[in-house]
């Protein structure tokens, strides 16, 4: 599952760096969100997929936060687009990638299931 997971943030990051235009609210952080992903991916197979590894976890918060950046950066520095451009290249790809990177931490964050608690 994270191997997918991992692919689709990255595609969808990348996608909003290329179609966005704005550096600030698109290029940036959707090219951070497809860097971190690839690393967080490469590291956890690189450790022979450990159940739950904080270094695994911890680096994909800042990805999460550029996803929301995404979101809510147009808004916010008021870049000036159409409503559904701002739907097609801010809110639905932040909301996408939040969701993505969401589950995929938790997919990292899982104990092994005979892990006495």
């Amino acid at each position: 599952m994270p191997k997918y997971l991992s692919a689709g943030a990255v595609v969808l990051a990348l996608w909003v760096a290329v179609r966005s235009g704005e550096p600030w609210t698109g290029v940036f952080p959707g090219a951070l969100i497809a860097v971190l992903a690839l690393a967080d991916y490469w590291l956890w197979e690189r450790r022979h997929r450990p159940w739950h590894d904080w270094t695994v976890i911890l680096l994909l918060l800042p990805a999460i936060f550029a996803a929301v950046w995404i979101g809510v950066g147009g808004l916010l520095l008021d870049v000036t687009r159409s409503h559904p451009d701002r739907l097609l290249f801010e809110v639905g790809p932040g909301i996408g990638l939040v969701g993505l990177l969401c589950t995929l931490i938790a997919y990292h964050g899982r104990h092994y299931p005979d892990e006495l608690r």
